[in-house]
């Protein structure tokens, strides 16, 4: 017989099927025993294909197979055993743990495995105390029994008791990657960035000695056109996913989201369909193609339900609508999941989100809503700092520690609901209103460590009204902090303090900044990196002299910053800029309220003809994601021809 090139001999069938298992070529042997005829429905065909199907995992598949194997052989418990497992991995815990109840506690040999099973399941089923129940039945000290302790304690946000047992699970049974995977998540969770990374490139280097063929970084390797390795049981078992996600999930709390999007394409490379929800999950969280393309993945995991959609799903797909003021969707998904708001979010984050959905219709209650919020936070902020004190008067480290913990988490809860008030009198621009908020909640952001967002919002309100020495004071620490490496500030940061510094009549500090960040640009150009951070300061600067009646220099500045509109520096963000310097230079000169000297109008109709030139086929707007772009939309060249022409006609030269 022939199977796909597989010749199975008379007399060697079972040698080549078992040296097709040998190889893990589960698929092979699937097909080669499913058309044997009545071989497949054998005890020898049933459990061979059982133990392929699972394999492949084709949970389903294989339980069908069990199923049939305790009918076949009502007797041996080690199918019931196998059943019911494989209806765990297939999510149907009900029907699992009725199969594991047949086998009894006479099976003294399976009694531990048993209990095992039936703690994941529980655990699985988020039934803490059946599982906790169970454990305590089970033999101790083993590694299996240490490790499901400390799932139960780090479920129980119990994270340094989490990270002992799993630590000891290790030493008791030498390097598990799936366990090594548990004390990086524990640490996570405390904040330990630094263990949690070294636990998971532990876990990487393993995974690429011991299993080549999983293709790891061969994503980067072959720009994106690696050929899928599919979902092999090795993948599951090396911890490699689990690892580059919590890798991911690190950068991306840390707001590094380049290097989020990184880290899971050093992943295994699959089909889109082959991923896991997990992966699939923080893929829509960093993708680069934008929001919708993020929401559609979110979305499409929410209607996988439990188990197999994270629960940090439903959290996620509102927080990511709010942030691209996509409020009303953001209703919709509450309204049509009432069931999972009271299951997945916390009172506090439901009322951040029901005051952001209000705030739509009724900035009045929202503000209402976030007042009351906020009250509390601060009041719970009082308290705990008072109790920092006290501890501070003590020797007790570990008691310090713990009332820092406390402090910093409430204060991460207490961020939040500043921003959402300030954002609702900043889009109001009631910038007055947004810097009260500000100086309401100094006494607990100005100075702590994470509060590097209220003082850079902090510093925009204050820049927004011309208090320009003030924003400087704000801006200047974060520019500082990042002196070794400025380019990592953004680019809005140096923009704005270089018109403060002109402002206020420092001019050198301002030349002397923007050196700076041209001197790290052309570094950075030299790696093979491009940024645009002196391109947007040229920009702003250049903007803010027109905004003063100063074309002549301002729009030279521009043209500077746009390499005489020539460059790639030229696109519908850039343009904005031009366009709105333009016009005002336009509607002064129409008005006869202001003179441009000939050099400096042939010098404008220049940069103008260059951008009419390059920009004949770059979009002249920018649309957001929801928007839906016209057919023929408006280019840069056609704008900058109009323009051109509107100026030759108020300044009467004739020959251009």
């Amino acid at each position: 017989m022939l199977h796909q090139g597989i010749i199975l001999r008379e007399g060697h069938v079972t040698r080549t099927i078992y040296n097709l298992i040998k190889d893990k070529r589960y698929e092979d042997v699937i097909e080669c025993i499913a058309n044997c005829g009545e071989a497949a429905n054998t005890r020898a065909g049933l459990s061979t294909l059982g133990h392929c199907y699972y394999h492949a995992q084709k949970y389903e598949e294989a339980a069908s197979c069990y199923e049939q194997l305790c009918q076949l052989v009502p007797k041996e418990p080690k199918y019931r055993f196998y059943y019911a497992q494989s209806l765990y991995q297939a999510g149907i815990f009900a029907d699992a743990l009725r199969v594991l109840k047949q086998i009894g506690d006479k099976e003294s040999e399976l009694r531990e495995q048993c209990l095992q099973l039936q703690s994941a399941i529980l655990y699985s089923s988020e039934d803490y105390a059946g599982a906790q129940s169970l454990l305590n039945q089970r033999a101790g000290s083993t590694a299996e029994t240490l490790n499901d302790e400390g799932c139960l304690l780090y479920q129980a946000d119990q994270h340094e008791a989490a990270v002992q047992r799993f630590q000891t699970a290790l030493q008791v049974g030498g390097f598990n990657p799936l366990v090594a995977y548990n004390v990086a998540l524990a640490h996570f969770q405390r904040k330990q960035r630094a263990q949690a990374l070294d636990y998971t490139a532990e876990i990487v280097e393993r995974g690429m000695r011991n299993h080549p063929e999983l293709g790891i970084g061969a994503q980067v390797d072959t720009e994106g056109s690696a050929r899928s390795v599919g979902n092999p049981i090795t993948m599951a078992i090396s911890g490699i996913t689990q690892a580059l996600n919590l890798k991911a999930a690190v950068e991306y709390q840390d707001g590094n989201v380049e290097a989020a999007r990184d880290a899971l394409f050093d992943l295994p490379p699959r089909a889109e369909s082959e991923l896991d929800p997990v992966t699939l999950h923080n893929m829509a969280l960093t993708d680069a193609q934008g929001p919708v393309a993020g929401l559609r993945k979110l979305a499409f995991l929410l209607e996988l339900g439990a188990p197999a959609c994270p629960k940090e799903t439903f959290a996620n797909i509102l927080l990511t609508c709010c942030k691209h003021e996509l409020y009303e969707t953001a209703a919709d998904i509450l309204a049509e999941h009432t069931d999972l708001t009271y299951k997945y979010l916390s009172q506090y984050l439901y009322e951040l989100l029901d005051a952001l959905i209000t705030a739509q219709t009724s900035g009045e209650l929202a503000e209402k809503k976030l007042g009351t919020l906020a009250s509390s936070l601060s009041g719970k902020l009082r308290s705990l700092a008072a109790r920092v004190q006290e501890v501070r008067a003590t020797s007790e480290q570990q008691a310090l520690r713990d009332a820092l913990k406390d402090y910093e988490q409430a204060l991460e809860l207490y961020l939040p609901v500043v921003m959402a008030r300030a954002w609702i009198s900043w889009r109001e621009d009631d910038f007055l209103g947004a810097e009260r908020e500000f100086r309401s909640s100094a006494e607990f952001c100005s100075e702590n460590a994470i509060c590097s967002v209220w003082r850079l919002n902090a510093g925009h309100v204050l820049f927004m009204q011309d208090k320009y020495k003030e924003a400087a004071a704000f801006y200047e620490p974060i520019v500082r902090q990042h002196s070794d490496d400025i380019m990592s500030v953004s680019a809005a940061v140096l923009a704005n303090l270089c018109v403060s510094y002109i402002m206020t009549f420092q001019n050198e500090e301002a030349e002397e900044l923007m050196r700076k960040v041209e001197n790290a640009e052309e570094l950075k150009g030299n790696q093979g990196k491009q940024y645009h951070h002196l391109c947007i300061v040229n920009l702003v600067v250049g903007t803010l002299y027109c905004a003063k009646s100063n074309y002549e220099f301002g729009l030279s500045r521009i043209a500077h910053a746009l390499e005489g509109g020539s460059g790639a520096r030229l696109y519908a963000d850039t343009w904005l800029h031009v366009k709105r310097c333009m016009l005002g230079l336009l509607t002064g000169m129409a008005k006869q309220n202001i003179i441009l000297p000939f050099p400096a109008v042939q010098e404008v109709l220049n940069f103008l003809k260059s951008c009419e030139a390059y920009g004949l086929f770059t979009p002249a707007n920018i649309y957001a994601a929801t928007e839906q772009t016209p057919n023929e939309p408006l280019t840069i060249g056609l704008e900058a021809r109009k323009l051109r022409l509107l100026l030759i006609k108020l300044s009467e030269y004739e020959n251009y």
